[in-house]
């Protein structure tokens, strides 16, 4: 059976209690100095098979139609997804005029799910969780999970003159990036760049970009300009070319030509894997950092060939391309997740 959506009643309290109260340590909701029984609430259940899976809370308020809470039992349903258009939906027929909700800044996975469905970052409450914290004391200073400071509120909105469908962005619009808490800038920074936490932590530092050109550029000047150490950690955040197809990113292993059977999709032969093992090692032996080239198409075996003229360069000329190669990297990944939009 399909997802199917229903009203909260009373009948479903107690599940929705234990639901709520496992996603964030208790039923009260403290947000923006307002301490909140979110089953006093209007809701909406999602449910998978006639079982309820899923809840939003929400309510009108002044500020527009608010979601006070979504969380779900399944993961990869769409059951949250499906709970977000359906708000959506009841907000535009309601003649609200936006869809709102707020969250901290260390709840990365809610950052990223509410952004990658069109949300927009409508403000940040700097320090805003200290305020709630004196109403609900249970509200950890840190998240356990990821170590990030519970400091700020996020709060994103749809707008509902946009339509009643949500968009699908695979990468946040920049100016929503530039207002973004450091941390979630950094994660969704990673998805590019792959890593190296100086350089990520710089980047972010380095806000606003106003415009994708303007990430690309900052991201090649700080690139040049980084201390060898921080170049080097960038550079082995990336993957080997021809690494294991289960030690990659999705992105990387697009980039390298990896099939869905997890060889790659062009020059399959064996000797070309097992040369580039060699070249890789011999290349990290001598330079005392990963290879790093943008592949751009190009087929493993023309790889091999730039790989063996690289082992006849310099250390500090080979630690400047292989920076301004992620930089690329990045570019062309930026420009393709804008076209999966």
């Amino acid at each position: 059976m399909p997802l199917t959506v229903r009203d909260l009643d009373a009948a479903d309290h107690e599940w929705a209690d234990r639901l709520i109260s496992r996603h964030q340590g208790s039923r009260m909701v403290a947000r923006l100095g307002e301490l909140i029984d979110p089953l006093t609430l209007p809701g909406i259940v999602a449910e998978l098979d006639g079982r309820p899976v899923a809840l939003t809370t929400c309510s009108e308020t002044q500020s527009g139609f608010e979601l006070l809470t979504l969380h779900s039992e399944v993961q990869g349903q769409g059951a949250g997804t499906l709970l977000l258009e359906t708000a959506l939906q009841v907000a535009a027929s309601s003649g609200c005029t936006r869809l709102w909700l707020v969250t901290t800044n260390d709840n990365l996975a809610a950052l990223r799910f509410y952004l990658h469905r069109g949300m927009r970052v409508a403000s940040v409450h700097a320090d805003a969780v200290a305020r709630d914290r004196e109403l609900k004391p249970g509200i950890a200073a840190t998240n356990p999970e990821n170590g990030i400071p519970i400091r700020d509120l996020v709060e994103l909105e749809l707008r509902t003159e946009e339509g009643e469908e949500l968009t699908s962005r695979s990468f946040p619009l920049v100016d929503d990036l530039d207002a973004l808490p450091e941390e979630a800038a950094i994660d969704f920074l990673r998805t590019i760049f792959e890593g190296g936490p100086r350089f990520l932590s710089r980047l972010a530092a380095a806000r606003p970009f106003e415009t994708d050109e303007g990430l690309i550029g900052a991201a090649h000047e700080l690139g040049r300009t980084l201390d060898p150490d921080a170049q080097i950690e960038l550079l082995d955040a990336h993957p080997r070319i021809g690494a294991d197809p289960a030690t990659v990113s999705d992105l990387s292993g697009a980039e390298q030509g990896y099939g869905e059977a997890g060889a790659p999709d062009a020059d399959p032969e064996a000797w070309i894997a097992e040369e580039l093992e060699t070249l890789n090692d011999a290349y990290e032996r001598i330079f005392g950092f990963r290879f790093v080239i943008f592949v751009a198409g190009r087929p493993r075996s023309e790889i091999l060939s730039i790989l063996e003229r690289a082992l006849r360069d310099y250390k500090e000329p080979e630690l400047r391309r292989g920076v301004d190669e992620i930089v690329y990297i990045a570019a062309d990944r930026l420009a393709k997740l804008r076209g999966a939009a």
